[in-house]
């Protein structure tokens, strides 16, 4: 137990990992524990034994730093792979993650990406872990002059995934917004709806086929004479709208622009219209018998007539399949799976040097396509991804990475999959300790230490820390007890890391208005303007602008009221 204290170390560790390892919720342990050793705790207890987790980790993790150290330099060195998650309205979680192991090697919070922070929390990076063989990141300018003062010689690699997603945002962004407003304004799948409804309200009054009707009209139509020829009909009928309204299918359950949801969309209605007119080409299929098949078609055919909807299909037709031959090239297709979602498995030496190699040779006969090619559209899209290989160029490429002494070359992982598969989990915890969705006010709330549970599930790093094994966790955390009290002291302080600091009570106050109008009052008629320009005050103290003067009190409660 830590001196003075009211419970023993084994608790702390047995209630943190139940928290932050395990996902459980506070009523969830109390009974465990009260279970288990017939402990009685409050869930405010609970609440504070997990913080006391926390603090006690970053204190042994922070007290091994010597020992991983020397097992990263084992390895041959590290890949530092940093990056900044949050959710929208929260500060910034930037974490750094040793590529090799899956080690969170530190964490910190920001209210936004500034230089300056990560200037500090990469040279902290440093000090400890000792200087990385490459740095891999996002598209972010603020990493990258962080990158250049803290460590100018390490090579500054690039995420193949944001890369691919910055291109394919500006191949195909226009174009995706111009067809989703021309689909809307055609209010095809609105008629769709409404037609789907007038189907399923005639079923309910007159009745419809069985599922093994249905699937005997699909695979045997010359053996269902005997069903009704109108529920045949509307069967079929739906089964058309809702494939055209399933066109989520040929997505690849991935964010824009690696999926395309209006051109989707467009794809399938093109298909079923064409499918319609060829369907009733035929002399014997008179429109007047199928009634609703001809308002289907009916209904389909601005997609096909109106010429700017088909116009920008065209043009986002273009940069797509300029966008999908990069992400051949760069071996970033989804196959199936949603590439983010796909675990970060590094490529072997002979493969990742081919990928490069590939590269280089792509964008050699891409530049020889953009000048003989006498498509405007094909060329602006060519010249958009050429800018962007040369902005990037030389770090797309680099990765195997010979080492002293070793045997096999280091490859290092091309995409920062790691961090966000790791801020990934966190959010599937939090969601299964609270059941809520909107995670934004946990997420602000939530401690940067909590990336360094995930550490605890590597044996190696379990080796280190504790000799092995999270029995021996509580000893460890013993031994640092006095840093971990220190992290705890600090984290209580009233402090805020909220740009301009406001509180509720300011902004509830009732003489709100009132106090700013005088606070604007004074700060024209004392100091100088914003720009840099001269003061307000002109020479012999005269006002240069005449300031307004207050209102009456009554007037100013009157003003704040409306």
């Amino acid at each position: 137990m830590p001196p003075y204290g009211n419970h023993a170390f084994d608790l702390v560790v047995e209630v943190g990992l139940a928290s932050f390892l395990r996902h459980r919720q506070n009523g969830e342990i109390q009974r465990e524990l009260e279970a288990r050793w017939g402990l009685r705790l409050s869930c405010s207890t609970i609440r504070d034994q997990g913080q006391a987790f926390l603090d006690y980790l970053a204190a042994t993790h922070q007290a091994r730093v010597p020992q991983l150290r020397d097992r990263l330099q084992q390895d041959g060195g590290y890949v530092l792979h940093v990056d900044g998650t949050c959710e929208g309205g929260t500060d910034v979680i930037f974490t750094a993650i040793a590529g090799n192991r899956g080690w969170t090697l530190a964490s910190c919070k920001m209210a936004t990406e500034d230089t300056d922070q990560i200037e500090a929390f990469l040279r902290r990076c440093v000090e400890w872990f000792g200087l990385p063989l490459a740095l891999v990141r996002d598209l972010s300018p603020q990493i990258e002059a962080a990158h250049q003062r803290v460590m100018p010689g390490v090579p500054d690699l690039i995420c193949h995934y944001h890369f691919l997603e910055n291109v394919g945002t500006k191949l195909c962004e226009k174009h995706h917004s111009k067809l989703t407003a021309c689909l809307r304004r055609l209010k095809v799948r609105p008629a769709f709806h409404s037609l789907r409804h007038d189907l399923v309200r005639n079923v309910k009054q007159k009745g419809s086929l069985t599922p093994a009707e249905i699937e005997q009209l699909l695979t045997a139509p010359e053996q269902t004479g005997h069903l009704d020829p109108a529920q045949k009909q509307r069967a079929l009928v739906y089964l058309l709208l809702c494939w055209a309204e399933d066109y989520g299918a040929d997505l690849q359950g991935e964010f824009f622009p690696f999926d395309l949801p209006s051109l989707a969309q467009y794809r399938r209605y093109r298909t079923l219209h064409d499918w319609v007119v060829e369907t009733m080409a035929p002399a014997d299929a008179d429109a007047k018998s199928f009634r609703t098949l001809e308002t289907v078609r009916r209904h389909l055919v601005p997609v096909v007539q109106d010429r700017e909807l088909v116009d920008v299909a065209e043009r986002l037709e273009k940069a797509a399949a300029l966008f999908h031959e990069l992400r051949d090239v760069l071996r970033l297709s989804s196959d199936g799976h949603p590439l983010l979602h796909q675990r970060a498995v590094p490529d072997g030496p002979v493969q990742a040097l081919q990928r490069e190699q590939n590269l280089q040779e792509w964008t050699r006969e891409l530049q020889q396509r953009h000048m003989s090619e006498n498509d405007t559209d094909r060329r602006t899209d060519m010249a958009i991804v050429l800018d962007y290989l040369k902005k990037y160029d030389g770090k797309l490429t680099g990765h195997v990475m010979a080492l002293n002494g070793g045997s096999q070359p280091f490859v290092v992982h091309r995409t920062n999959n790691l961090p966000e598969h790791c801020f990934g989990r966190k959010k599937q915890g939090l969601r299964r300790r609270l059941g809520t969705r909107n995670l934004a006010q946990y997420v602000q709330a939530m401690r940067p230490e909590e990336f360094l549970v995930d550490n605890l599930r590597d044996p190696d790093y379990l080796q280190i820390i504790c000799g092995g094994t999270v029995e021996n966790l509580a000893s460890s955390f013993a031994q640092n007890w006095q840093t971990g009290k220190a992290i705890r002291l600090s984290r209580k302080e009233k402090t805020t890391n909220r740009p301009i600091p406001v509180t509720r009570r300011q902004l509830r106050d009732d003489s709100l208005l009132v106090k700013v109008r005088q606070a604007i009052a004074a700060v024209l008629a004392r100091e100088p303007c914003e720009g840099g320009g001269r003061g307000v005050l002109a020479a012999g103290g005269t006002p240069a602008h005449p300031v307004p003067r207050p209102l009456a009190p009554a007037a100013c409660t009157r003003e704040a009221t409306t």
